[in-house]
């Protein structure tokens, strides 16, 4: 299925099937004439991670529209130079110049596009190419996925998240006793609650990391968490409703409590980790996986919003496309939503 690369071109159809982002003359028939006609044959380059080719944002940004530039160095004032860019191995350099507004400088040219969207539901494949000259070898670049990784250790944005000062501080000291990913754990915290703290879901997932009565079940086996008498029992309405009234408050429910529930997140994440690192669980993996950290990091935030077994499931039937699974759709737009907020709130190291 072609999806839309920029703004509000992402088209869907349900009787002519869906069409390429970029205008009608590019629906599914036509990309498959040029195909045949060898007029979308694409310009190779040896190097695809090019310095001279810079994005703004620096990695796809999953989550919300953003502006979006490429930036490329000039090693020549030409005529001759030529640009191309390559959605999912088609050829789409008409429709990003048609939408684009270029500027030239004498040592640069700098594409600007207004409100790039990249819908989390699909894997976004974007490259540039460029030649000085029709002679020249060319350069490229692809615009990288937000990879983060559970394990890493991140300097913390505290200026971008939205929330207390206590909720910051809060995820930079639960991360560093579980020596577990803040920025991870802050783009997970923002996916399921928005940094509210007495969020209520219609699954009856509670607080800041959305703690569901399953998961409180499985953190109990190990855990001493004080909760509400029999809220899992609740209707989910009924449940709403004594939290925005104070009945259930962060006295009597440590889901409501930033600071435990931010815990209670970091632990059930670890609880999920050990389940993974289980030699019965380990066989699911295909081999390329195995020692992959942001393969397992997808794994396990899959599992924290779907469950470990329908993670498994689709792990034995599909290998290394299990996240694709249709049962998975969900899960995915979960990862890579989280995944890219882990991005926004993560100041690389020098």
């Amino acid at each position: 299925m072609k999806l839309a690369l920029f703004g509000t071109l992402f088209i869907y159809t349900s009787c002519a099937g869906p069409y390429h982002p970029f205008g009608s003359n590019y629906s599914v028939s036509q990309i498959g004439n040029d195909l045949l006609n060898k007029s979308t044959a694409k310009e190779t380059s040896d190097d695809l991670d090019s310095e001279n080719i810079t994005f703004s944002p620096k990695y796809q940004v999953l989550h919300e529209s953003r502006n979006f530039s490429i930036e490329i160095k000039r090693t020549k004032n030409s005529n001759d130079e030529r640009v191309y860019f390559y959605y999912n191995n088609t050829d789409i350099t008409k429709q990003v110049e048609a939408i684009s507004n270029l500027e030239k400088y004498s040592d640069k040219l700098v594409y600007k596009i207004d409100k790039l969207t990249l819908p989390p539901v699909e894997s976004h494949n974007f490259s540039v190419i460029y030649k000085p000259t029709p002679e020249a070898n060319p350069i490229g670049k692809t615009y990288p996925f937000p990879n983060c990784d559970i394990h890493d250790d991140p300097l913390l944005s505290s200026a971008k998240i939205r929330a207390r000062t206590s909720v910051k501080n809060a995820l930079k000291k639960i991360s560093e006793e579980t020596k577990l990913n803040s920025a991870l754990m802050a783009g997970l915290i923002e996916q399921e609650s928005s940094f509210n703290p007495k969020a209520v879901s219609w699954a009856k997932a509670v607080g800041l990391t959305q703690i569901t009565p399953l998961a409180e079940k499985q953190l109990l086996e190990n855990k001493d968490y004080d909760s509400y008498p029999r809220w899992g029992r609740l209707p989910a309405s009924v449940l709403k409703t004594y939290i925005e009234t104070g009945k259930i408050n962060k006295h009597n429910d440590w889901k409501l409590d930033p600071m435990q529930s931010i815990k209670g997140g970091f632990d059930y994440l670890d609880y999920i980790s050990t389940y993974w690192k289980k030699p019965q669980n380990v066989e699911a993996f295909p081999d390329q996986i195995k020692n992959n950290n942001e393969e397992l990091t997808s794994i396990i935030l899959a599992s924290y919003n779907s469950g470990p077994s329908r993670v498994k499931r689709n792990l034995l039937k599909r290998g290394m496309y299990w996240l694709e699974a249709r049962e998975l759709k969900e899960a995915r737009k979960y990862v890579y939503k989280v995944k890219s907020y882990c991005r926004q709130y993560a100041i690389e190291r020098d």
